[in-house]
């Protein structure tokens, strides 16, 4: 995976530069470019100077900003993975992501489960956008900091979920609770669906739950990363560990 922008390239070499295959800067001198040189060498990472037309054509855009790195998978968690990894957490925070195709918006949910100290992130395989270099940059590289698993069936890890004591929210607009008057468990997942479509039936259907944020009639709905990031800081509030 091509990953590019300072500070997407920054936060790889900060928290994971073993994942670093090839790195490629610019040829600019400014205080951007040294500190990424700095970072370089000091996890003894070689890199490439390039002219911008050059790393251009390597990255294939030109929203680079001097600053590309060809990366190898960070590595995410499966459904096998769900239970080992959360059964024995006394409070635990799961957001579960079904079917979220944009990938700015998938970045910036992640984001915000970084910012909330959430324990994990849900991701469904089939019908969600790929971790990608926009994920990445939008992000801010909160993926390598988080417990991501990508599972192909997403109800049967909500059952496994529920199976080891997590109350399931699913967030909809025509839920019957309100998420500013809910007393969330001390082990909840909540889960948000498409940008369109919202969140799947079968999905839907095992869901403990469904909850709405309420707005103004004047606004048929929020973006799903403003959703997702009030959701989240409503959960936040009420277990601050």
């Amino acid at each position: 995976m091509l990953i590019s922008g300072y500070h997407a390239v920054e936060s790889i070499l900060i928290e994971r530069p073993e994942l670093i295959v090839k790195l490629f800067l610019s040829r600019s001198e400014d205080k951007r470019g040294a500190k990424i040189r700095s970072l370089a060498k000091l996890s003894q990472i070689n890199f490439e100077t390039l002219d911008s037309n050059k790393i251009n054509q390597t990255a294939g855009h030109s929203k680079h900003q001097g600053f590309l790195a060809e990366i190898s998978n960070p590595g995410f968690l499966s459904e096998k993975d769900v239970i080992p990894r959360l059964k024995n957490l006394n409070t635990s925070r799961v957001l579960i992501l079904d079917s979220i195709q944009d990938p700015r918006n998938l970045g910036a949910c992640l984001r915000s489960a970084l910012a909330f100290e959430f324990d994990a992130v849900i991701i469904n395989k089939d019908g969600s956008s790929p971790i990608n270099d926009y994920v990445f940059k939008t992000s801010v590289g909160a993926i390598l900091n988080l417990n991501i698993f990508y599972v192909t069936n997403l109800s049967r890890s909500i059952n496994s979920l529920k199976d080891i004591g997590f109350w399931v929210l699913g967030l909809d607009g025509n839920g019957e609770g309100s998420i500013f008057s809910e007393k969330f468990s001390s082990k909840t997942a909540v889960v948000l669906g498409s940008e369109g479509s919202g969140i799947r039936k079968l999905v839907k259907e095992n869901c403990d739950q469904l909850i709405k944020i309420p707005i103004s009639t004047k606004v048929e709905s929020l973006n799903i990363s403003v959703a997702a990031g009030i959701v989240m800081y409503e959960l936040k509030k009420q277990h601050i560990n």
